[in-house]
């Protein structure tokens, strides 16, 4: 698991590219394996984050990313925390791997709640195992219209006093873009501790837009899986390399830089074309 910062570049990977590393990956390796290396990364992390947490809440979505957070809450009841979880899924409906971490946790003695704990404190912790990477706000993706459960959820994850820690992104960011979809937008408090897991990859919108505020500081653990051939689709920067310069220079010593930046209203509505 690495804790990122600006001194080092990293490989970035868009949504189609993460996807196809997953797929690699889970069909090459035994089934649930990947959901397992996951959901112990979330609650090894969630432990360092909050070691004196007396309860932690998770709110778990319907799919893989809720099955993260299942596995993840059975490690920490079994490590001896007072754990709750709100699970939006359904045992028949689950994917398999999450039905199996939802079982798991079942056997574990997990709490389920339809709300958040109401004493959850500062040294606590909530854990948004909602969506992951299943938002995307392009004009070409279909609509992802949340429901009232998930919309309680994430307002309750948004103004807890607890630290919050995501899984993967904060709910309801686009993964490519850092843009939040049509009604998923929250109202960053930038003086909340935050973090984020990122798993097997580090997205994009991580790093642009509104995901730096609500990422607040990301992490990044590639579930011991190698990217293979897959081309980054771009690169987070590091630091820029020393270049000795004279004494007796001046900025027009080194040449003229012109940006162009923004996108048209044709785009995705935005309308922040601009230089």
């Amino acid at each position: 698991m690495h804790r990122i910062t600006s001194h080092q570049p990293h490989p970035l990977f868009n949504t189609a590219a993460t996807r196809r590393i997953e797929q690699a990956a889970a069909a090459a390796l035994p089934p649930h394996t990947l959901m397992q290396r996951a959901g112990l990364a979330v609650a090894q992390l969630a432990q360092a984050l909050a070691p004196h947490a007396r309860t932690v809440w998770i709110a778990c979505g319907p799919g893989n990313n809720g099955g993260d957070g299942l596995e993840a809450a059975m490690h920490l009841q079994r490590s001896g925390r007072q754990v709750a979880v709100t699970w939006l899924g359904q045992a028949d409906k689950a994917p398999a791997d999450a039905n199996a971490s939802w079982q798991r946790a079942q056997a574990a003695g997990v709490v389920w709640a339809d709300a958040p704990p109401a004493d959850l404190g500062p040294q606590d912790l909530c854990i948004d195992a909602l969506l992951g990477i299943g938002v995307c706000s392009s004009p070409q993706a279909p609509v992802r219209v949340p429901d009232a459960r998930l919309l309680a959820c994430q307002h309750a994850l948004q103004h807890s006093p607890a630290t919050v820690l995501a899984v993967d992104l904060p709910s309801g960011l686009d993964a490519d873009t850092g843009q939040f979809a049509a009604d998923f937008g929250p109202l960053v408090a930038p003086y909340r501790p935050t973090h984020t897991l990122s798993l097997l990859t580090l997205k994009p919108g991580l790093f642009t837009a509104a995901g730096r505020d609500a990422a607040g500081q990301v992490w990044w653990d590639d579930l011991g899986v190698d990217v293979g051939h897959e081309p980054p689709s771009g690169w987070l920067s590091g630091p820029p390399l020393p270049t000795p310069r004279a004494h007796a220079s001046h900025k027009g010593s080194y040449g003229d830089v012109a940006v162009v930046g923004g996108e048209g209203l044709a785009a995705r509505g935005m309308g922040m074309a601009g230089r």
